[in-house]
């Protein structure tokens, strides 16, 4: 026996969005913690409740920690030119 398949949409009732939205958001802060000790990897995770409300979590590094090193990472497009004059650089 499977589950059934949840149809998503946004759930159009306030009080029932923001009922689903704190059983759930304890579960995927968990989901994050797991994936951050398993993968040994940062996680920061910001989510905004229906009423605006913030809950962050971080894993290891504060939250602004981890932010400021994703913003400071180059682009996959820069990555990719950095990785090239390395490899041509090398070649010499």
């Amino acid at each position: 026996m499977g589950r059934n398949k949840v149809v998503m949409k946004k759930i159009e009732d306030p009080v029932s969005r923001q009922q689903f939205y704190s059983k759930r958001k304890d579960s995927i802060v968990k989901k994050s913690n797991e994936l951050g000790v398993l993968c040994d990897t940062d996680i920061a995770l910001l989510m905004f409740s229906p009423t605006d409300q913030v809950t962050s979590y971080s894993s290891g590094e504060s939250f602004e920690d981890i932010m400021i090193n994703a913003m400071n990472q180059p682009d996959e497009l820069n990555r990719r030119l950095i990785r090239r004059s390395l490899i041509s650089s090398n070649k010499h």
